[in-house]
C-alpha cells in the first residue's frame, strides 16, 4: 500500500508542470501581473549551458521543469537557467503586451516567443547587449509580446545567463499601465537620488568650511552609493553612451569601490583609529585591497568572483559589527547614533549575502526586495550626527576667531603707527599714478578712434559682398535661362540634339547652382552675424517633408543620381526661416551627391519625437576619419585627399551655425570606408 501509494505520489510529481494552468490575462487590465509570484513560472537548471529550445522543450515534456519557488536565487553559478510560463491572452484585436524582466545587471535573457506555426522566435537582451538594442527605452528589460495566437494558450521560455546572481522577476504589462505605474516610482527614485547627491554636495561644503575628512568621506560615500545604486537598478546603463562590456565592468568593479568607501567611513565614524587601533590599520589595508580591485575589474585586468565579491562584503560588515558591538560593551553611548544607523542600513546585507553564497539563514530576500525606508532612515541618523558634529566643528572655529580677534585688535594698534608712516609715501605715488592715468586716458581716445574706422572698414566690406552677389547673380541667370532655352529644342520632331545638349545642359546647371549656393553661403555668414547681432531668425511654420520633398526634387532636375526619401507619415512641423533651413539641406544634400560614388544612392530621411524633428542625409562615401568629425564644420576647413571635389568648406560652418540659431544642432556620424551621415534636428512644434 506504501508502494502504491509512494508511485502516485512520484506520478503527480512528474506530471504537475505539464498540468500547469495558464494564466488568463484579463481585458482590459487594470495592473501588471506579477508571474512569478503567482505561481505561474517554472524553472530548470542546465548544467552545460549547450541545450538548444528542441532541447528544453523536449525535457519539459518529460516533466523537467519544476515551480519557481517564492524570492527564489539561484546565486552565483555558470548554469543556463531556463524558465517557462503559459499565457492566454484575450481574442481582442491590436491588444499590446510588454513583459518586463529584471533585474537590470543580468548578463543575457533570450525569450522565445511561440509563433502560429508553432515555431519560436527570440529576442535577446541583458546588460551584455547594446543598449540601443532595447525596443523599450527602459531600466529594466522590457520585451514586446505580440499575441498573434489571441485566445489560445502560449508558453514562452525565457533562457538567462549572468556572473551577476541570478534572480527572476517577471511582470507581464499593457503599455499604458506600465508608463502609469512607473511613472510614480521613477519620479520618487529621481528624487532619492536628488536628496543624497544635495546631502553630498552639502557635506562639500561643510569640508571647504571646517576642514574635518568625515564630511569629505560622507561626501564620496553618498556619491558612491547613488553611483552603485544606479548601476543596480540599470538607470547608469541607460544614462551613460558606454559600450555593454565596459558598463558591466563598472557595476561590477563599483561594489569594490563601495564596501571600500562604507567601511573606511564608518571606521572614521566609530573613531576606531582611537579606539581599536590595530583593527583600524586591518581597515586601512582591505580598503587598499578593494580599491585595487575596483581598478582592475573596471579596466578587465582582473577577473570578476561573485563569491569573492560577497565574501570580502561580508568580512566588511562583519568587522564593524564588531567594533559597533565593542564600542557598546566599552559604553562610548556618544557613538549609538552612528551604530543604529549602520545596523539599518546593513542588517539585511547579511541575509542578502548569505542567501547568495548559497547559505539560506533566515528569509529569503534580495535587493530588489529589501524595504527602502530602512536605508532612509540609516542616512538620516547619519546626517542628524553629521548636524551635531558640524554644530561642534563651528563653535571651535568660532572660538578660534574669537581668539584671533584680540591678536587682531593689538596687530591694529602697530599697524596704524606703520599707516602713518606709508602715508606719505602714498603722496608721492599718487601724483605719479595721476600722470600715468592722463596718459591712459590718451590710449583710450586712440583706441576708440581704431574702433570707429574699423566699423567703418566692415560696412564697406558687406556692401562689396552685396555687390559681388548682385554682379555674380545677372551672369549665372543668363546661364541658367538658356540652359532652359536649350532644354525646349529637345521637344523640336526634327532635330535631335539630345545626347549633346543633356549632358551639357546638367554639367550648366549644375555649375549654376554649386556657383549660387556658394554666393548663399557667403551672404548667409553675414546675415547669421547681423542676426546674432540684432534679433533672431524669421519664424515661419515649415512641414520638414515638403521642404525636403521640394529640394529633392529640384536636385533632380538637374542630376541623374538616385535619391531615396523615408519621409515621416505625420507632419514635422517647426519653426524657422525657410531660406536658411533649405540652404542647410541643400548643403548636406550637395556635400553626399560630390562624395559618395556614382553608382550609389543617397538616402534622405525625415522623422520626428514627441519635441524634436529630425532630418538624416546618409551617403555610402568614403567616410570621414573619427579626428576630423568636429574640423569639418570648421570655417573653411577642407578635408585633405578630397581636394579635387570643388567646395569652398563654408558650407557645413554655415549649416551648423543656422541649426544652431534654431534652437537644434548638427552632428555627424561617419567611420572611414562605411559612408556618412548627418542629422540636423529641430525643435518640434506642435501646433
Amino acid at each position: 500500500m506504501f508502494n502504491l501509494l509512494l508511485s502516485l505520489f512520484s506520478i503527480l510529481v512528474l506530471l504537475s508542470p505539464l498540468c500547469a494552468h495558464a494564466v488568463q490575462v484579463p481585458h482590459p487590465m487594470h495592473q501588471g501581473i506579477e508571474l512569478e509570484k503567482i505561481g505561474a513560472v517554472s524553472y530548470l537548471r542546465d548544467a552545460s549551458g549547450k541545450d538548444t529550445l528542441s532541447d528544453i522543450i523536449a525535457k519539459d515534456k518529460r516533466g523537467a521543469f519544476i515551480p519557481l519557488p517564492p524570492d527564489w536565487v539561484a546565486g552565483y553559478t555558470k548554469d543556463t537557467i531556463w524558465f517557462k510560463f503559459t499565457l492566454e491572452f484575450p481574442a481582442v484585436t491590436n491588444n499590446k503586451y510588454w513583459l518586463e524582466i529584471s533585474p537590470a545587471i543580468l548578463d543575457n535573457i533570450v525569450l522565445y516567443i511561440p509563433g502560429a506555426d508553432n515555431s519560436y522566435s527570440s529576442m535577446q537582451l541583458g546588460d551584455h547587449q547594446p543598449v540601443q538594442a532595447r525596443p523599450i527605452m527602459h531600466r529594466n528589460f522590457i520585451f514586446p509580446l505580440p499575441p498573434e495566437l489571441s485566445g489560445t494558450a502560449q508558453t514562452y521560455y525565457v533562457r538567462i545567463q549572468s556572473t551577476s546572481v541570478i534572480n527572476l522577476h517577471a511582470t507581464l504589462w499593457q503599455p499604458h499601465i506600465f508608463i502609469s505605474d512607473h511613472s510614480r516610482p521613477d519620479a520618487l527614485t529621481g528624487a532619492y537620488y536628488g536628496v543624497r547627491l544635495f546631502l553630498a554636495f552639502f557635506a562639500s561644503i561643510l569640508w571647504i568650511w571646517l576642514r574635518n575628512k568625515i564630511f569629505l568621506l560622507y561626501a564620496l560615500y553618498q556619491c558612491v552609493a547613488c553611483i552603485t545604486q544606479a548601476y543596480l537598478a540599470g538607470t547608469a546603463q541607460i544614462s551613460l553612451p558606454l559600450a555593454p562590456l565596459t558598463s558591466d565592468a563598472i557595476q561590477k568593479s563599483t561594489n569594490f569601490l563601495l564596501m571600500a568607501t562604507v567601511l573606511i567611513f564608518y571606521a572614521t565614524l566609530f573613531q576606531l583609529d582611537k579606539h581599536l587601533p590595530r583593527l583600524f590599520r586591518l581597515i586601512q589595508g582591505i580598503v587598499s585591497l578593494e580599491f585595487v580591485l575596483f581598478i582592475g575589474i573596471s579596466t578587465s585586468l582582473l577577473a570578476f568572483s561573485g563569491p569573492v565579491t560577497n565574501l570580502l562584503l561580508l568580512l566588511n560588515i562583519s568587522i564593524l559589527l564588531y567594533a559597533s558591538v565593542w564600542l557598546l560593551y566599552r559604553q562610548h553611548f556618544d557613538r549609538v547614533l552612528y551604530i543604529l544607523a549602520f545596523w539599518l542600513g546593513f542588517g539585511l546585507y547579511v541575509l542578502i549575502l548569505l542567501h547568495n553564497l548559497g547559505i539560506p539563514i533566515g528569509p529569503s530576500i534580495t535587493m530588489m526586495d529589501m524595504p527602502i525606508f530602512l536605508p532612509l532612515v540609516s542616512l538620516t541618523l547619519v546626517t542628524l550626527g553629521l548636524v551635531d558634529i558640524a554644530k561642534k566643528e563651528a563653535e571651535k572655529k568660532l572660538q578660534a576667531k574669537e581668539l584671533a580677534l584680540e591678536l587682531s585688535e593689538e596687530s591694529k594698534r602697530i599697524l596704524d603707527q606703520r599707516v602713518r608712516e606709508r602715508t606719505h609715501q602714498l603722496a608721492l605715488s599718487n601724483t605719479q599714478l595721476n600722470q600715468e592715468i592722463a596718459e591712459r586716458q590718451a590710449l583710450h581716445v586712440m583706441l576708440e578712434d581704431s574702433l570707429v574706422k574699423q566699423k567703418e572698414l566692415m560696412q564697406a566690406q558687406r556692401e562689396f559682398f552685396a555687390m559681388a552677389s548682385h554682379e555674380f547673380r545677372t551672369p549665372l541667370a543668363i546661364i541658367d535661362t538658356t540652359s532652359q532655352r536649350l532644354s525646349l529644342l529637345q521637344s523640336q520632331p526634327n532635330l535631335d540634339t539630345s545626347a549633346m545638349l543633356t549632358p551639357a545642359l546638367r554639367k550648366i546647371r549644375r555649375a549654376t547652382q554649386r556657383m549660387s549656393r556658394m554666393i548663399d553661403n557667403f551672404l548667409s555668414m553675414d546675415r547669421l552675424d547681423a542676426i546674432n547681432a540684432s534679433h533672431g531668425f524669421s519664424q515661419k511654420l515649415l512641414d520638414l517633408r515638403q521642404v525636403v520633398q521640394t529640394t529633392v526634387e529640384h536636385y533632380q532636375d538637374f542630376s541623374y543620381r538616385n535619391i531615396v526619401m523615408e519621409l515621416s507619415p505625420t507632419a514635422a512641423n517647426v519653426l524657422g526661416d525657410q531660406y536658411l533651413i533649405t540652404l542647410v539641406i541643400s548643403n548636406l544634400l550637395d556635400n553626399a551627391l560630390k562624395y559618395s560614388p556614382a553608382e550609389t544612392d543617397v538616402m534622405m530621411r525625415v522623422f520626428h519625437g514627441q519635441h524634436y524633428c529630425h532630418i538624416e542625409i546618409q551617403d555610402f562615401g568614403p567616410g570621414i576619419a573619427p579626428e576630423l568629425q568636429e574640423r569639418i564644420f570648421e570655417k573653411y576647413m577642407r578635408i585633405e585627399g578630397n581636394m579635387t571635389v570643388h567646395g569652398t568648406g563654408l558650407g557645413l560652418h554655415v549649416a551648423r551655425r543656422i541649426a544652431e540659431g534654431h534652437g537644434g544642432q548638427l552632428i555627424v556620424r561617419s567611420e572611414p570606408g562605411q559612408g556618412t551621415c548627418f542629422r540636423l534636428t529641430l525643435p518640434r512644434h506642435n501646433l
